[in-house]
Parts: structure tokens; C-alpha cells; sequence
């Protein structure tokens, strides 16, 4: 079996476009972080502001992740090349449901990783939402190093 990254087209951009929205939304809800009635909308608006140009913002790299000629999920890294030196930052990774657990996105991962290397990019960087104990275990696995905790508490339990 041979894993992939190819870049995706404007189908696949907007295939992704409509899952990762809907993802993110409803991680900000889960964060607390947005409303359930306006997250869909605030998610858009978010991808819109990163990606004006769509599958063809410069220096942003939307990647098909493809096994034997099949996606199976996808991946979304830009580079920053307004600071020295320059750095990368992972925006997504998926793997669909029907191809987790069997390791695909560790390799993905780690082909992304190679790719930004290649690039001449040393750093890369990711956020990982506090509920998503598994990719955050993923990252560490791959030697991502904690940088940085955002806690929050409800100032209503100090009634």
C-alpha cells in the first residue's frame, strides 16, 4: 500500500471545504469558544479570511491524502514566509473515519512533515483543541513539544 499527498483540485477543495467548516464549528462550540447558532457562519467566515483565494492561496498547501489511488482524507499546511526564519503551520489533517486507527495518519503526517523539510522550512507548528486527546497524543508520538495552554473557567462559578 502506498500512502500520498497530491494537491487538491477545485472538487476536492470544495469537498474539503464543506467537511472542515462544519468540523471546526463545532470545535469551537465544544470549546466554548463559539455559539451553536452562529458557529457555522463565524467557521466560514474564518476559512474565507485564511484562504481568499481558495485552493489557491499563496503559500497554502491543500493536500489530498491518497492510498492507492483512493483519498482518504486531507491535509492544509501554509507557510509563514513573513518572519525569518520562516516556519510552517498545520491548519488540518483528516483522515476519514473508515480509514482511522490503522496508522495512515501518522504517515500522512509524516510525509507532510518531509514535504515542509524539503521546502527549506525547519519549524512547524499546530494547535490541537483541549477535547481531542487522540491527535494530541498523535502529535506527541510524532515529537510535537507543548508550546503553549489556553485555559478558560466560567466566572459563574464564582457566584
Amino acid at each position: 500500500m502506498s500512502l500520498n499527498l497530491t494537491l487538491m483540485n477545485k472538487e476536492d477543495f470544495q469537498r474539503f471545504l464543506e467537511i472542515a467548516t462544519v468540523n471546526f464549528a463545532n470545535d469551537k462550540v465544544k470549546n466554548g469558544s463559539w455559539k451553536e447558532q452562529t458557529a457555522l457562519e463565524q467557521s466560514k467566515a474564518a476559512f474565507q479570511s485564511l484562504l481568499p483565494e481558495r485552493e489557491n492561496t499563496e503559500h497554502n498547501f491543500l493536500k489530498n491524502i491518497v492510498l492507492n489511488e483512493q483519498t482518504i482524507g486531507y491535509l492544509w499546511y501554509s507557510i509563514n514566509t513573513k518572519q525569518e526564519p520562516h516556519n510552517a503551520f498545520l491548519f488540518e489533517i483528516l483522515i476519514y473515519p473508515e480509514h482511522r486507527g490503522q496508522g495512515f495518519g501518522k504517515e500522512a503526517m509524516s510525509l507532510c512533515i518531509k514535504e515542509i523539510h524539503n521546502l527549506g522550512v525547519e519549524d512547524v507548528w499546530l494547535h490541537v483543541f483541549g477535547h481531542n486527546q487522540g491527535a494530541l497524543n498523535l502529535y506527541q508520538q510524532l515529537g510535537f513539544e507543548i508550546t503553549d495552554y489556553n485555559l478558560k473557567i466560567s466566572s459563574t462559578r464564582f457566584k
